[in-house]
């Protein structure tokens, strides 16, 4: 078993102006199936364009709104909704808000995860 405090989590900063921060929840050799991060999106922040490796991505807002885009169509998420995004698939993520957004993500499998512990610590 695996217990993490978020707030007690170092954070990694996106390598873009205006990217979110990551909590990573699961040490890398917790699980060879899944991985979960928080998301911290800043207010007018986002990341652009991307798609995650071979991993599957499960995003659930905890607080504020996230315009997820994929083929040129935009969604915004809000507490209560999720977002499935399969392998292969590109998308951006951008707060229109005034205030942070909080999100929790889960990739399987946790590769994406690992990648993120190479972002430099906040």
């Amino acid at each position: 078993m695996n217990i993490t405090e978020v707030a007690g989590t170092a954070r990694h900063r996106a390598p873009v102006p205006g990217g979110p921060t990551v909590a990573l929840l699961t040490p890398a050799d917790a699980s060879g199936h899944v991985g979960v991060f928080h998301v911290e999106i800043p207010a007018g922040g986002g990341m652009p364009e991307h798609d995650h490796g071979p991993s599957e991505i499960v995003l659930i807002p905890l607080a504020g709104s996230v315009e997820l885009r994929h083929d040129g169509l935009a969604r915004t998420l809000s507490p209560g909704m999720t977002a499935h995004i399969a392998v292969g698939e590109r998308v951006s993520l951008a707060n229109p808000g005034t205030e942070p957004a909080s999100v929790m993500a889960m990739a399987s499998p946790p590769d994406f995860t690992r990648s993120l512990a190479g972002w430099p610590t906040t």
